[in-house]
């Protein structure tokens, strides 16, 4: 636990473009960090108690695999949403619609605080090449990591390979306890005999090692 740095995700994740200043996104990717700790104390009480008792507690392997698969679900919808507004505002970017969209937030008022972060967003990405830029590059080292949780979420949520609904994995949701850090490591089903062995920690160090390359 000691050698692991908490604080990179739950500090520095929300610092990233289009969770920095707004609010409510923000509060999104800090929770993200905040639950990281809670869940890899679980884990090592998991392999603690695994080898205190020389076999599988049922109780605890259940609870770190549900932590596990929420944890991934949550920062699954919180990278799915920032790379759904990077392509959505490069898109009215090049087409010329930013100011038309701007626009349709007036019928809305201004006591809507999402729609007035929301505006100060899309005007700072009209408006400064640098943010367009730096958007731009934090997609491209967050989207590997994207790309992980994908895979992880849609062999647990939907029982299937990405975008191949028809190659369906063995045991969907059930992990083996990985010696090292107790986290449960499942075979996630790629394509047809590929497959990927991924647990919550590879996730969760793979997110640290690239926000400390976007802090630089």
């Amino acid at each position: 636990m000691e050698k692991i740095d908490f604080s990179i995700i739950a500090n520095d994740f929300r610092l990233l473009p289009f969770y920095r200043d707004d609010l409510f996104l923000g509060m999104q990717a800090m929770n993200i960090g905040i639950i990281d700790p809670n869940i890899t104390q679980f884990e090592y009480h998991l392999l603690d108690t695994y080898i205190e008792k020389e076999r599988t507690p049922a109780f605890e392997t259940m609870t770190v695999g549900a932590f596990s698969q929420m944890w991934i679900f949550a920062l699954y919808e919180v990278l799915r949403l920032w790379r759904d507004r990077r392509y959505e505002f490069s898109k009215l970017y090049k087409n010329g619609g930013i100011n038309l969209k701007l626009k349709s937030f007036d019928k809305h008022g201004d006591m809507n605080l999402t729609i007035q972060h929301r505006r100060r967003q899309l005007e700072k990405y009209r408006d400064d090449q640098a943010f367009r830029d730096e958007v731009d590059y934090c997609w491209v080292q967050l989207e590997p990591v994207y790309r992980l949780i994908e895979l992880y979420r849609i062999n647990m949520a939907k029982h299937m390979a990405p975008g191949k609904s028809n190659i369906i994995p063995m045991a969907p949701g059930y992990g083996r306890i990985n010696m090292l850090c107790g986290a449960l490591d499942y075979e996630l089903i790629i394509d047809k005999d590929r497959y990927e062995l991924l647990n919550r920690r590879d996730v969760a160090d793979i997110l640290r090692e690239v926000l400390l390359i976007i802090r630089g």
